[in-house]
């Protein structure tokens, strides 16, 4: 089981937090930076994130992922991820930015055009290979997040493939005239192959009850299923559970939760605010 946890700090320019294998970056080729002017505002966050090609097995595996007790009464801005299994992806970004042209610029200066915030998501998985015998995958949020306040963004996966996301883009120009937010957000998944099973189930009757064995046990099937003497190692189905519970409770502000077991998911939790006071109706 591979699991981590990362929390990042409030960023005024671009923080990006990145789980395994995920890539984020501001203004790629291709995609010019947004046009600004001398006491207008930008945001701006475009991340992606693509899994393919990749095949997993499974046989007898647990994934647990858990955050327990955590990011109780924080403030600000907060990102936890926390992973179990493999080729899982996740992030948490954010972009702030913010003008006052009276402090910049001095008094009687130019007025600005624009707020702008905007938000764009790639997240592509496929090609993907997945085979499950007797797995356990089990991702949970319990008693956390208890009066958080600000924007809280967290991710939990277990499993394989699982793509999560929360961004957060706010721009802010108090001379702006017109104020504008963008949420792009594109999921591809396909030509994935997902197989759950619980093995070479047989069934044994052991005087208690009947016991499911499978593929992983240490013994080989009875000759005669009824032979008491006979001990296989039980093997279950393969379950999926995500739980979330006792959590968040007296939160406030902008919280995004994700939460994923199992094979393939894709989520995600997007923001973009832009506020401009020039642009608000007036007593506002």
């Amino acid at each position: 089981m591979k699991a981590s946890m990362i929390l990042s700090p409030l960023a005024f320019a671009m923080a990006a937090v990145l789980a395994t294998s995920a890539f984020a970056g501001k203004n790629p080729p291709g995609n010019p930076p947004p046009v600004t002017s001398a006491s207008g505002s930008s945001a701006t966050v475009t991340d992606t994130q693509n899994n393919y090609d990749n095949e997993v097995t499974n046989e007898g595996t647990q994934n647990n992922a858990l955050i327990d007790s955590s990011l109780n009464g924080v403030s600000g801005n907060v990102g936890a991820n926390v992973a179990a299994g493999d080729n899982n992806q996740q992030a948490n970004a954010a972009a702030i930015a913010t003008a006052d042209a009276a402090f910049v610029f001095g008094a009687g200066s130019a007025q600005g055009n624009s707020a702008q915030a905007s938000i764009t998501v790639d997240q592509q998985g496929y090609d993907n290979t997945l085979t499950n015998s007797g797995n356990a995958n089990n991702a949970a949020i319990a008693n956390s997040g208890w009066g958080a306040q600000g924007n809280i963004g967290v991710n939990a996966a277990a499993g394989n493939f699982n793509q999560q996301k929360n961004d957060l883009a706010i721009a802010s120009s108090e001379t702006a005239y017109t104020a504008g937010a963008t949420v792009d957000v594109l999921q591809e998944s396909h030509g994935n192959v997902t197989e759950n099973s619980a093995g070479d189930v047989y069934e044994v009757a052991d005087g208690l009850g009947v016991v499911a064995a499978g593929r992983g046990g240490s013994h080989n099937p009875p000759t005669q299923p009824n032979d008491p003497s006979e001990d296989p190692v039980a093997q279950t189905p393969v379950v999926n559970n995500a739980t979330l519970y006792s959590s968040f409770n007296d939160a406030s502000g902008n919280v995004g939760i994700n939460i994923a077991a199992g094979g393939g998911n894709q989520q995600n939790n997007s923001l973009a605010i832009a506020a401009g006071c020039s642009a608000c109706p007036s007593g506002l």
